[in-house]
């Protein structure tokens, strides 16, 4: 009896160290270019994505917290980012900062940790549609070397953080096509959900956009469709709940202003080119090899659409997210007649985060089947042509790395800021210049915002700035005579500034930047954030339920250690 116990751990750990073992050497391959060169990589999100997880880390280190109004990072602005931008994975990184010592250190931890945390829900994934630990290895790595996974290696993208809890999502997906076999567990469901919210909100609305037909299929197979119904509604409920401070914020801030929307791109322009193949999968490529892959699981799901269920439905589904974020479908038309599409989804490519997953987990499906159906050496030929494909995509990747890393080591100041075990001195330098999130006093292209930014909010001399108690910034000058003075600093319909000692309703710029009449000498503005009771409220109920997750981790080593 002991023993039979003893085995059953003994497998489960096995199924936590074989995805971890391999996560890590993916990672670490992926890298090396980084690690031989010692050199950051900086891309396009990079400056933002560090800036806000700074904050976050800054406000924790002070035991100084302002939930809104970012007076650390951004430039120390008083903009609103994490509030309504991952919230809680965003203090979650502020800590893993507050230890990692210099900004490419925390670089490299960071990527260990996406590629741990994607690693094992795809291995898990794979293994819960009964697919072998070995080939359930080759597809996880094929999931790890793809879209946004590797991408953030190169770009810091905001949708590679939301792209690596996808699987666990898929995992909740199967548990509601299998509900007439077993009711799905709504705690978990809600939970998985709540925790995507928690990190990227553009990645929680597409994880609802791959469950909705899962949940249609499970309910067309279900022979207890009332509660079924009941179960989803509860998981819903207990989604807003877990919720309360991502919702809440975005109700207090859009509620009263008017923001600004990211920079809006052509959704023509920035679609997966399956039309013509590319070195690496990722982005708006696609390697031969991977396409070729999917072309032939979905001719292997035509021909024997009947065996299985599960790798039906995951691979229509996946195709269809899969054309959808292609050249192949019409977004001129969409274009023309949603632009709004092109200010807040930007990229269709963005798609290829749940398309991958699915195809990849069908793949694993398929090469189980054929050892199944056609023998050992049938499944090992299909496995060993889908192990080439998946060195290839690590061959490609790490020439993209390579290519990366030679690039950002021509800008030697921004390298050695890296570098430093100073974090202010590289954000101090780079503040970043995105249009996001703007309390806009008129309608205004979120282009010319950014260059309004550049030109009137970053980079103001004669200024200094100080956080004070109670998560406030006050901002310092000096006049030579009494003069409108715009202030770089940012308000919204909440926020509240004071004027050398005297609170007063200043007149703001295009992007919320305050204008206020200096006296002669030292002058000094206050500016705070005015957080609805209600809004605390929610706040309270959010954490709690991280603490009792945080509670609940403890007890769980605590019980592995016995």
């Amino acid at each position: 009896m002991k023993s039979s116990i003893s085995d059953k751990y003994k497998n489960k750990i096995i199924e936590y160290v074989i995805p971890i073992s391999l996560s890590i050497v993916i990672a670490t391959i992926l890298m090396l270019p980084e690690f031989v060169k010692h050199v950051g990589i900086f891309g396009n999100d990079t400056i933002f994505q560090l800036s806000r997880f700074y904050d976050a880390s800054k406000q924790i280190q002070n035991h100084n917290f302002s939930y809104f109004q970012m007076n650390y990072g951004m430039g120390q602005t008083g903009r609103i980012i994490n509030a309504i931008y991952g919230p809680f994975f965003a203090y979650l990184m502020g800590c893993l900062l507050f230890f990692a010592g210099s900004w490419f250190r925390y670089e490299i931890i960071l990527t260990y940790v996406l590629f741990i945390i994607g690693g094992v829900g795809f291995y898990h994934l794979s293994r819960k549609v009964k697919v072998s630990r070995a080939i359930a290895c080759i597809t996880t790595t094929l999931f790890l070397t793809s879209g946004y996974i590797f991408y953030w290696i190169y770009s810091n993208n905001g949708n590679c953080l939301g792209s690596v809890f996808i699987p666990y999502v898929i995992i909740q997906a199967i548990n509601l096509i299998n509900n007439y076999k077993k009711s799905f567990n709504w705690v978990l469901l809600g939970f998985t959900v709540a925790i995507v919210a928690q990190v990227h909100m553009l990645s929680t609305v597409m994880s609802i956009l791959l469950l909705i037909p899962c949940f249609i299929y499970g309910l067309v197979l279900s022979s207890n469709k009332k509660k079924m119904w009941i179960d989803v509604i509860k998981a819903g409920l207990l989604c807003i709940l877990l919720t309360a401070n991502v919702w809440g914020a975005f109700i207090v801030v859009y509620g009263s202003n008017k923001i600004s929307s990211p920079l809006d791109f052509s959704p023509v322009l920035t679609t997966l080119n399956l039309t013509t193949p590319s070195n690496v999968t990722m982005w708006m490529s696609i390697t031969e090899g991977v396409l070729l892959l999917f072309c032939i699981q979905l001719i292997y799901v035509l021909f024997n659409f009947k065996s299985s269920k599960i790798n039906t439905f995951l691979t229509i589904e996946g195709f269809v997210f899969l054309v959808l974020s292609s050249n192949l479908f019409p977004w001129k038309f969409v274009q023309d007649h949603f632009y709004v599409i092109a200010s807040y989804f930007q990229f269709p490519n963005r798609l290829t985060a749940i398309a991958y997953p699915l195809i990849f987990v069908a793949v694993g499906i398929t090469l189980t089947r054929l050892t199944t159906d056609h023998g050992k050496e049938i499944g090992r030929l299909a496995s060993i042509l889908v192990l080439i494909i998946t060195l290839f995509n690590i061959k490609g990747d790490l020439n993209q790395a390579s290519k990366s890393v030679a690039i950002s080591e021509q800008n030697v100041d921004q390298v050695t800021k890296l570098r430093m075990p100073d974090l202010d001195v590289f954000i101090g330098s780079n503040p970043p210049g995105n249009p996001d999130y703007f309390a806009l006093q008129r309608k205004m292209n979120s282009w010319k915002v950014e260059k309004f930014v550049a030109t009137h909010l970053n980079y103001r001399k004669g200024f200094s700035k100080e956080v004070i108690s109670g998560g406030r910034l006050k901002v310092s000058w000096n006049s030579k005579e009494n003069i409108k003075t715009s202030l770089p600093i940012v308000m919204y319909h909440q926020s509240q500034l004071e004027l050398n000692g005297r609170e007063i309703a200043p007149k703001l710029n295009t992007i919320g930047m305050p204008i206020v009449k200096s006296k002669q000498g030292q002058n000094t503005a206050i500016l705070s954030f005015k957080t609805p009771t209600w809004f605390t409220i929610l706040l309270y109920i959010s954490i709690g339920w991280v603490m009792m997750l945080i509670y609940g981790v403890f007890k769980l080593v605590k019980i592995a250690k016995k």
